[in-house]
């Protein structure tokens, strides 16, 4: 049996991920689960799959996790330090799904003491993605991401030869607005932009979806995951969602990953690897679907497209890439809280990069730091 802890269980990827467990209960034995302070929903996963460590990064719920988890063998452990800890248990595979910059040291614990790293946390990749692939090769963690467009372009190169690529293609649906008037942007509600046609996710990845912040990111992951030049990826909005992503071979030829919109594919995979298990998502009806279409993105509608030029222009990449991420973060939640409007994220986002003092970032430590300086002067700007 399969080893597996799941940073973030409570989540999307971190649901999707046991409702497959379940489903191959003799295939897999659940170590570990992390929850952030949702105890209850901890608590009862961690019962159902009889794990042997229940961790709620909150405290402050450490002893109601205590007493739902009262008369099991399961440890119930809290704060920030007891994830990093269960992260760096001996395991087969670590779904490292918690949301943020605050999956960057847990997912680092887990290397070399995880055969896979399978990695939602894309935070980790884009802000040390130097640092964690260099760690994986030298202490012989595999990587698989979960994200369906990186997923569907690494099932397409494990067997490639990595100089035969032209270029890469990552779809977008093109989120809620794809539709609606730019004029319109400024009336957009927290409850609209949560309404995604094609995914179930966290509300904060639903957002990014929105505001395609999230395809920038996942442009910048691509480029750390496949060692690729910016310039060498691509977005096409796809509304359809089916089409995850496109290689293009020197010789003219392309290939591509379908699926039907379910993370239970991607996760299934890596779980499974090097093999493949069978999942209940449904097939796309080639001949009944003719929704195979894609658009050129709309750089006037949605001005996020443009930070891919800016991280691409940037004297200090990384740095400008940390910023880019802590500043979305910070504006991110704040219209989830009502204090700015969906138009001001990416305005939020440019002004903080700009205004930034950047610097060489080497290590974790550096990362940390611009992280944090780049969060203070984000609230800065809002507060003003």
């Amino acid at each position: 049996m399969k080893k597996i802890s799941i940073l973030g269980a409570t989540g999307s990827v971190g649901i999707n991920t046991l409702k497959i467990i379940a489903s191959n209960k003799n295939k897999y034995n659940v170590i570990a689960l992390t929850s952030y302070k949702n105890y209850k929903k901890l608590a009862e996963l961690a019962l159902k799959f009889n794990c042997k460590y229940a961790v709620i990064g909150q405290k402050k719920y450490f002893n109601n996790l205590k007493e739902e988890l009262f008369g099991s063998n399961i440890k119930p452990l809290a704060g920030y330090k007891a994830i990093c800890e269960v992260s760096s248990l001996n395991v087969d595979v670590i779904i490292s799904a918690i949301v943020g910059i605050a999956g960057l040291k847990p997912t680092f614990a887990s290397i070399g003491n995880a055969k896979i790293l399978a990695i939602a946390n894309k935070e980790a990749v884009i802000c040390a993605g130097h640092l964690l692939l260099n760690k994986a090769r030298l202490k012989k963690t595999k990587i698989i991401p979960l994200d369906s467009e990186h997923n569907a372009i690494y099932q397409i190169l494990q067997n490639e030869n990595k100089r035969s690529i032209k270029n890469i293609i990552l779809t977008a649906s093109g989120g809620p607005f794809l539709s609606i008037n730019k004029n319109n942007f400024k009336k957009i509600t927290v409850a609209d932009a949560l309404k995604h046609p094609n995914w179930k996710m966290g509300k904060k990845i639903t957002i990014d979806s929105a505001t395609l912040v999230n395809k920038v990111i996942e442009v910048i992951e691509a480029s750390i995951l496949f060692n690729l030049n910016l310039k060498q990826i691509d977005i096409f909005v796809h509304p359809a969602s089916l089409i995850h992503g496109i290689v293009n071979f020197i010789d003219g030829s392309s290939h591509l990953v379908a699926s039907s919109p379910d993370m239970k594919i991607p996760i299934s995979f890596a779980l499974s690897w090097p093999d493949r298990s069978v999942t209940k998502v449904k097939f796309i009806d080639f001949i009944q679907n003719n929704n195979l279409s894609f658009i050129k993105p709309d750089y006037k509608k949605f001005p996020a497209l443009s930070l891919k030029k800016i991280v691409a222009n940037s004297l200090f990449t990384k740095s400008t890439i940390i910023v880019l991420n802590a500043a979305n973060e910070i504006a991110v939640d704040n219209f989830l809280k009502k204090n700015i409007k969906f138009n001001d994220i990416v305005k939020i986002i440019k002004k903080t990069i700009f205004k930034f003092n950047h610097i060489e970032v080497k290590t974790l430590k550096d990362i940390l730091s611009v992280d944090c300086e780049a969060r203070l002067l984000t609230n800065g700007i809002i507060k003003k």
